[in-house]
């Protein structure tokens, strides 16, 4: 099913070391119609970012130097909330990934289709939240 429009108008931040990845990334899901995606591979900037520009997905590497994805995970959870989809070259780090506070995880080398439909899929759940939180303030405001 094609993408509905805020879903590919959502801000996704693409966090690894390497540049090779993150130019295919990008361009994989601009090629997909995604048009707020940027991309970073200082790990220790994302925080700061992200309380900027209050990504609704960040794609974030495990394995980086000085700071890893989990450190980065933990100084995320300090601030806003953030949905975070890990890719990961070692899939025994799922686990431990989706219990430091990961939505998704996709092992490297990844599928790029597959890769186009989580990022699609948790954008979904992410905007389709976001609208029923909406909702639910408005109605909370006219029953008052």
């Amino acid at each position: 099913m094609p993408a509905s429009l805020e879903v590919l108008g959502a801000g996704i931040l693409i966090v690894d070391d390497q540049q090779s990845n993150l130019r295919l990334l990008e361009f994989v899901l601009r090629r997909a119609g995604y048009v707020g995606v940027s991309s970073t591979t200082e790990p220790s900037q994302v925080c700061a970012l992200h309380r900027r520009d209050h990504y609704d997905l960040i794609i974030l590497d495990l394995q980086m130097p000085h700071m890893n994805g989990f450190q980065v995970m933990e100084e995320l959870a300090k601030g806003e909330r953030a949905v975070i989809l890990v890719l990961s070259a070692d899939p025994v780090q799922m686990t431990r990934a989706l219990a430091a506070g990961a939505a998704g995880f996709l092992s490297k080398p990844f599928v790029l289709a597959e890769v186009v439909a989580r990022v699609q899929a948790m954008l979904e759940k992410t905007t389709a939240a976001r609208a029923s939180r909406r909702r639910s303030r408005k109605y909370a405001a006219t029953a008052l």
